[in-house]
């Protein structure tokens, strides 16, 4: 991390067009079982399906939440043809990619023990209702991330069962023991892991045309979310980006790992390839231990540049930024404070990397840990936390119409400032493409001239907060005047107020490194 006493000029790193595309979503995360059921059926109606007569199988109304362990054997009826219905709804919000936890053909509600990656699971319509939703997804101009579980099976898939009945083709796919034990996921005994050393496993995985990662790219999805990256592991991930990426360029791959993800980008390991972002869940510690108080903004505007420096800007920009998900509990349960909560979006829409909302949380649903964050979606209207829903879809607006939000570079500025607030300049270069961003999380109002180490917002720019809630304030001499509410935020963007003169030259472009000047007319 660079000292705060050694400055150093915003050298802009150059966006391909696929990273910029990439950094200009917002995902929405769907668990299949628990968003909505297609064709207006009710649960009771989808149960019935013969896809449900599993051994253990416990059956729910929609709105019935009484579930006891094992909690992955609850069903309510939740499938692909819900989420199709659903999509003007995302549309609506501001949405542009969808992302579905696995919906392989599995035993379990979650179906992170898949038993064929083959075939789309029949709870949830099977390959006919993946196709409709694939192509009612890009008629809106969406697109669509599975998840790939590249580690481990169900204990009932045939490859596991081969193995274990000592087929030789087989046996090698996975770590059996002579006393019959096996290496499995976290010790659980149901998630046999696969043998990723093995060359036929990862043939079959993502190396061949016909390999499951290439096959379902082959039908129409856009990208994938790989689930317990560190377990997968750096070189395998190599591997992937370098063979799926020659096939299928624009596809996003994307790691799971909860914690600091720096080693996992592309170019981290000595120039090889990795994961094109990560789910960032430092950020999400970062985020909720200062709204919490676990943490002061020294810390908090600290781990955002660790982010910069570790992630690189691509791999930052590539990466999700979520606030809750399946595995976590909601944001609104574990805040418990609605402007404390809108805080926490605030940062989410305007840091860099790309929003993930978890399903129903642009409502304000509450849920703790699993099976509670897993209920099923609210869609009484009457239910909605409408305050909260306007206040996320205005910072998606906001974030969708500025380039900077987007993706641009990010100057750290909070830690030398008195108080307790995240504030920092994204910018992309391009003369006029800035913001800055204020989140004040002290019962103090902030109000202190702030020092701008930025060449090219000039003196007596004006800036307008986009939130419409600080007062309008402008450049001053390199500097800008803050008066920011206690417990409020502010997303400053420059204006030019002036119709015969341009603050904002292209020939000062940092895009273009020494600007080229035009020679004078004759």
């Amino acid at each position: 991390m660079v000292p705060l006493n050694i400055w150093q000029p915003m050298k802009f790193t150059p966006l391909d067009a696929r990273t910029q595309k990439t950094a200009s979503q917002v995902v929405y995360q769907i668990f299949p079982e628990r968003f909505a059921i297609g064709g207006g059926k009710t649960s009771a109606e989808k149960l019935q399906d013969l896809a449900y007569d599993l051994p253990g199988v416990v059956k729910h109304q929609w709105d019935e939440m009484k579930f006891s362990p094992p909690w992955s054997n609850h069903f309510c009826g939740g499938d692909l043809d819900g989420i199709t219905d659903h999509l003007d709804y995302l549309v609506d919000l501001g949405i542009t990619n969808v992302y579905l936890t696995p919906i392989f053909s599995a035993p379990s509600n979650h179906k992170y023990d898949s038993a064929d990656f083959f075939k789309i699971d029949a709870m949830f319509g099977g390959e006919d209702a993946l196709q409709r939703l694939i192509s009612a997804l890009h008629a809106r101009d969406m697109t669509l991330t599975l998840d790939a579980v590249l580690n481990h099976v169900s204990n009932t898939h045939p490859w596991f069962l081969a193995a274990k009945a000592g087929d030789p083709d087989k046996k090698d796919w996975f770590t059996l023991r002579d006393d019959g034990s096996y290496e499995c996921w976290q010790g659980h005994d149901t998630l046999p892991e696969l043998n990723l050393s093995n060359l036929a496993v990862r043939d079959v995985m993502y190396r061949r045309s016909d390999s499951m990662v290439q096959h379902w790219l082959a039908q129409g999805v856009d990208h994938w979310r790989f689930d317990v990256a560190q377990d997968v592991g750096i070189a395998v991930a190599s591997e992937m980006a370098n063979i799926v990426g020659a096939r299928f360029p624009q596809a996003g791959l994307l790691g799971e790992l909860n914690g600091f993800s720096g080693s996992w980008f592309d170019g981290a390991q000595e120039g090889k390839p990795g994961y094109q972002g990560m789910m960032n869940y430092w950020y999400r510690t970062a985020t909720l231990a200062w709204l919490a108080g676990e943490i002061d903004a020294v810390q908090l505007n600290g781990a955002v540049r660790d982010a910069r420096e570790g992630y690189g800007l691509k791999g930052l920009l590539c990466s999700w930024n979520l606030l809750s998900s399946h595995d976590t509990p909601r944001l609104g349960t574990v805040v418990n404070d609605p402007v404390r909560a809108k805080l926490a979006w605030l940062m989410q829409c305007t840091l860099p990397g790309i929003p993930l909302i978890y399903y129903g949380e642009e409502n304000g649903m509450l849920g703790g840990a699993d099976p509670e964050c897993r209920r099923p979606m609210a869609w009484n209207e009457s239910q909605w936390n409408q305050e909260q829903r306007a206040w996320l879809k205005q910072l998606i607006a906001v974030r969708q119409a500025s380039a900077a939000l987007k993706y641009g570079d990010i100057i750290v500025l909070g830690d030398r400032l008195p108080g307790n607030a995240l504030v920092f300049l994204r910018a992309t270069g391009v003369p006029g493409e800035e913001a800055l961003v204020i989140v004040n999380g002290s019962d103090a109002a902030l109000q202190v001239r702030l020092m701008l180490p930025y060449s090219h917002w000039y003196d007596g720019i004006p800036l307008k907060d986009a939130l419409g809630i600080a007062a309008d304030t402008q450049v001053q001499a390199g500097s800008v005047m803050l008066n920011i509410a206690p417990l409020s935020g502010a997303v400053y963007l420059p204006t030019n107020p002036y119709s015969n003169y341009n603050f904002f030259k292209p020939r000062n472009s940092g895009e273009v490194g020494v600007a080229t000047i035009p020679a004078p007319r004759t």
